[in-house]
């Protein structure tokens, strides 16, 4: 499979130098830290709530002065009608280069090997499809950085909140990716991100669930107890950390929880978004084990407690969130409402099945 380009290669030769303030925050830890032009690749994927991760990522490293190229998976004429694809052509001109290819073929990426200084891989969810890319590139990069899930995580109901050292699911995909790397040689970065959210997003499924009922007066249907916390990240504090593991040694080898410091409830994002719409919010609550709702139909969001600690990108990157999901909602609703999704017709059987099934009157929580 031959990859496909268009774009212009970005020509910059400034040096950008580390984060001053989080230098003197953490007594210097930092201070030698210096960020040069370094070549790099995003190997993308072609869908899911990670998509828009190599969108943001690829602006934020163009603007500090990267030469970046992103390698998509998928086919180039259907991908590009949607979201995020569809600002590539501005990608291309902000001087971002565009290849579409599969990540895991060997074909495409045998070309790029030794190219790059840097890798991204948000793209593979399974060793099968992140090893062509690891070999490729280990030999030659000065990090490979993976994009794996904060999902791979054991729930644990004494210690819900997870760190990098919190027991993973050895079943999950990504589990098998994080041991290859570190078995490999190669020097790498892990980040285990968890809900994100923001512009271009390709699956907005976890706040759409709260807005499409919360703005058309519906009760909203959550599974009790409501108090389960978790954290939703935007996209450019995402991609804010990942940048900053670039001529950072103190990165190689480490995982880190790629997620928001501020926890919420499911009952509280509810509770939230009536809020800044104005609008009073009635919570129903309902056993999720006594309703099975079908995939992608019901609750979008994890039953159990979901969140995660990012102190320690906090203190070894010098990395500091600058969004707040209040804060966003304005610009989020706002954004829902001129994309005409509320005037769209949504099927609210299921909803209707669980308010039934639960018996219970709207509470606030």
């Amino acid at each position: 499979m031959d990859s496909k380009f268009f774009g212009k290669r970005l020509n910059k030769t400034s040096v950008v130098k580390a984060r001053r303030s989080a230098n003197k925050q953490r007594g210097g830890r930092l201070a030698s830290l210096v960020v040069r032009n370094e070549n790099v690749l995003i190997a993308n994927t072609k869908g899911g709530g990670h998509a828009f991760i190599g969108l943001y990522l690829a602006r934020k490293l163009g603007s500090e002065g990267h030469k970046v190229t992103i390698l998509n998976d998928g086919d180039m004429a259907k991908v590009t009608a949607k979201a995020p694809y569809d600002q590539y052509d501005k990608l291309a001109e902000e001087g971002v280069e565009i290849l579409w290819g599969s990540p895991a073929d060997a074909d495409v990426i045998g070309g790029l090997a030794g190219k790059f200084d840097v890798v991204y891989d948000n793209n593979g969810k399974d060793l099968d499809t992140c090893k062509p890319l690891i070999d490729a590139f280990q030999g030659s990069v000065k990090n490979f950085v993976f994009v794996s899930s904060a999902g791979m995580y054991k729930p644990d109901n004494i210690e819900p909140c997870a760190v990098e050292d919190s027991e993973r699911k050895s079943s999950a995909g990504h589990y098998g990716v994080e041991e290859y790397l570190a078995e490999s040689g190669a020097p790498y970065t892990i980040f285990r991100p968890l809900y994100i959210y923001g512009k271009y997003t390709a699956k907005g499924a976890y706040l759409d669930f709260y807005l499409d009922r919360i703005l058309r007066d519906r009760p909203v249907p959550i599974p009790a107890p409501g108090i389960q916390m978790t954290s939703l990240t935007h996209v450019e504090d995402v991609a804010s950390m990942m940048s900053m593991v670039i001529g950072n040694e103190n990165a190689i080898g480490k995982a880190f929880n790629l997620c928001s410091d501020r926890y919420v409830s499911l009952a509280g994002i509810a509770n939230m978004c009536g809020k800044v719409a104005g609008k009073d919010v009635k919570v129903v609550l309902y056993d999720p084990k006594a309703f099975d709702p079908k995939k992608d139909v019901g609750f979008p969001m994890r039953t159990s407690h979901f969140f995660a600690s990012p102190e320690k990108a906090k203190e070894e990157l010098g990395w500091t969130s600058s969004h707040r999901l209040m804060s966003d909602l304005e610009e989020i609703i706002a954004d829902y409402k001129s994309s005409g999704r509320l005037e769209k017709d949504i099927d609210f059987s299921v909803d209707d099945e669980i308010l039934t099934s639960a018996n219970k009157v709207p509470v606030s929580v």
